[in-house]
């Protein structure tokens, strides 16, 4: 039952949400004041994988536990080092997109992902900041499964790191993230986005995730292969939660993953 119970949060880890018409999911922010600041897209990407998961006795994440830079973390794929990841609850597939970089610094850069993007951060009234993240990330790790009896599942696509560090081939993606959330003041670090979505600090909140990856590689047949991940949540809107939001009402599902052979 324990290990049912990590899977099961791990799954709940599979976020992915569409990042069509991107411009349109940035609303304008009425209680802004002041003047937008540009930071570095990388004090977001340097906080990625930074924040240790704990997990409580039913298996859910113990946010009084869980931290930065602890000594124990749960990896849901190890040795992959925890990124958000995506599931279709339609085809009961997961993908994982490594939009950090952070299977690349295990694989001594082999891949070449590169990362670049902005972050805009505008001071609010009440002395918070709204912050937008918009990172693109080229030749990511690309993996995708079938979760439909355990986790992570038959390799449907790719290679997980494990099996590339042992010589398999990697699928790799172009992948665009945009990230919209309140933090708790102007100039505060940036959250680790599994922070951001399963223990916000107080002051923060996360309103907009969107996603969109295009990756090549392989099949479990080694037959060239095409992956496609697109989905959109809008979770608040103007403090109130959005009924609308297929993320307020089953919990994150994948609008959009497909994999077709070339």
């Amino acid at each position: 039952m324990k290990n049912q119970k990590r899977n099961n949060t791990a799954i709940r880890f599979g976020i992915t949400l569409k990042a069509a018409a991107l411009v349109a999911a940035v609303s304008a922010c009425a209680p802004c004041i002041g003047t937008a600041a540009q930071r570095s897209i990388t004090d977001f990407t340097y906080r990625q994988g930074t924040y240790c998961v704990q997990l409580d006795s039913a298996g859910n994440v113990d946010c009084t536990a869980s931290g930065y830079h602890g000594t124990s973390c749960t990896l849901f794929v190890p040795p992959q080092p925890n990124v958000v990841g995506f599931s279709d609850p339609k085809t009961v597939v997961f993908t994982l997109v490594d939009y950090a970089g952070l299977a690349d610094r295990s694989l001594g850069g082999a891949l070449g992902t590169s990362l670049d993007g902005t972050v805009n951060e505008v001071p609010l009234a009440d002395g918070r900041a709204e912050i937008t993240v918009l990172l693109h990330t080229q030749n990511a790790l690309t993996w995708a499964s079938d979760i439909s009896s355990s986790f992570p599942g038959p390799i449907l696509f790719g290679h997980a790191l494990p099996d590339v560090m042992n010589g398999q081939a990697a699928a790799v993606a172009n992948s665009l993230l945009l990230v919209k959330f309140t933090n708790t003041a102007p100039g505060a670090p940036l959250p680790d986005l599994i922070q951001l979505l399963f223990c916000p600090d107080a002051g923060q909140q996360l309103t907009t995730l969107s996603f969109r990856a295009q990756a090549t590689g392989t099949l479990a047949d080694g037959a060239s292969a095409r992956l496609e991940v697109t989905q959109t949540g809008l979770l608040r809107v103007a403090g109130i939660a959005n009924s609308n939001s297929r993320v307020a009402l089953d919990s994150f599902p994948a609008e959009h993953i497909t994999i077709q052979a070339h």
